[in-house]
């Protein structure tokens, strides 16, 4: 029983491999040698079952069953940068994350020199709660000093379950001695959309694609058009440091400022892999100009939206060339975790995949020179038309019509 456990799961990991079942012939007669690269399934499975069953009974330290099964699906699904295991929790993180809630502190941090500055604390959020504000200094996360080291690992530092208390040593302007702060991670549901009016411009800023960004900018809209009056100018859109999310969020948000035309091809292996995305009658913004502004950190959805504006001519890009992921995951449920896979490629309505390559503003403009490692960009509020170019020459595009 134990043996056709293992070997069903072989051939469900093995199964999993793009391009591994046989193409173009039949099943082999016993004994006949196929190849490399033209043997049959059947005979890919046993060997690796062969293989399994080697490791578990020769290698130094004792597996299980379990754990090869697991070892091999994550090795075949890290066939790319973006393709991965999840295990339970990180599926469950995942899942959070597409609707715009997380479980963390609640704190918005940046490097300052050598150190880590609280730059910014949710409301209502842990952090608030326990007494942190913007400003202070983080020296040690759980008494593991954080001084010198990268954002991404203060980030591992820092995350962890909902519930689940971390010890922060912060340093205060004022005080002289450190002191321990812990706070216990909690839900947050940060949106994803931030408005503005800046005199008869309206300014949306999308930080990320959830299944909320969609309906955030639509109210964004129809807030900003009531708040600025008649006069208004158009819309600013800021996908600047924009990671990406949904691309069904980004679909959404494209077709609120399209009336028509294709905005995504999708084309890959998979059954319902080719796909395309087509805007619905009616402009939310009844064609008023728009200009997105990008940088070298706008990837996946916000290139999406990007490139569908842009080929439509239905907007001005300002910034610098985009990141260049032009490929799509698809997350997989197992019963137990999720395979996040890589399973197509999209094109913007103009025919052109902008994997590894970005897409090239109108208008080429540098972002805003960052200090102490900081981004320049504001986490809320508007940019600096002072220290923004970018930002400075949308504003004057949009008030000069």
């Amino acid at each position: 029983m134990k043996l056709r456990l293992v070997t069903a799961a072989a051939l469900c990991a093995f199964l999993a491999i793009p391009g591994g079942m046989t193409t173009g012939r039949s099943a082999q007669a016993a004994g006949d040698t196929a190849p490399y690269g033209h043997s049959t399934e059947a005979e890919e499975v046993d060997r690796f079952v062969r293989a399994l069953r080697t490791i578990r009974s020769q290698y130094v330290e004792p597996l299980t069953d379990h754990e090869l099964v697991d070892i091999a699906i994550k090795a075949m699904a890290e066939r790319d940068r973006y393709s991965a295991y999840l295990d339970d929790g990180e599926y469950r993180q995942l899942q959070a994350s597409n609707d715009g809630a997380f479980a963390g502190l609640g704190i918005r941090y940046e490097a300052h020199g050598t150190r880590v500055r609280i730059a910014e604390t949710v409301p209502e959020s842990p952090a608030e709660a326990a007494g942190l504000r913007p400003g202070d200094v983080i020296l040690a996360v759980d008494q593991q000093p954080v001084g010198g080291a990268e954002l991404a690992t203060v980030k591992q530092m820092l995350s962890g379950p909902e519930g689940a208390a971390v010890s922060l040593t912060v340093l205060r302007a004022g005080t002289l001695e450190p002191f321990e702060v812990s706070v216990v991670r909690g839900k947050l549901r940060i949106p994803s959309v931030r408005l503005a009016a800046v005199g008869t411009v309206g300014y949306i800023r999308i930080t990320r694609f959830d299944r909320q960004t969609a309906t955030g900018v639509s109210t964004a809209i129809r807030s900003l058009r009531d708040r600025i009056g008649p006069g208004i100018g158009g819309f600013i859109i800021d996908v600047r440091d924009n990671p990406g999310g949904l691309v069904q969020a980004s679909v959404r948000v494209a077709d609120a400022f399209l009336d028509k035309g294709t905005i995504l091809t999708a084309r890959g292996p998979g059954r319902g892999a080719d796909k395309t995305y087509t805007a619905t009658p009616g402009d939310e913004t009844d064609g008023l100009p728009l200009v997105v502004l990008v940088n070298a950190k706008s990837a996946s959805a916000a290139e999406i939206l990007t490139g569908a504006l842009k080929d439509h001519r239905r907007a001005t890009v300002i910034g610098t060339t985009t990141f260049g992921k032009g490929i799509i995951q698809s997350v997989i449920p197992f019963d137990s975790g999720a395979l996040k896979l890589t399973t197509a490629r999209y094109y913007t309505p103009s025919g052109q995949s902008i994997h590894k390559i970005g897409i090239q503003p109108d208008e080429t403009i540098a972002e805003p020179a960052a200090e102490d490692g900081q981004s320049a960009l504001p986490s809320n509020g508007i940019p600096n038309a002072a220290n923004d170019q970018a930002f400075a020459r949308a504003l004057s595009i949009l008030r000069s019509r």
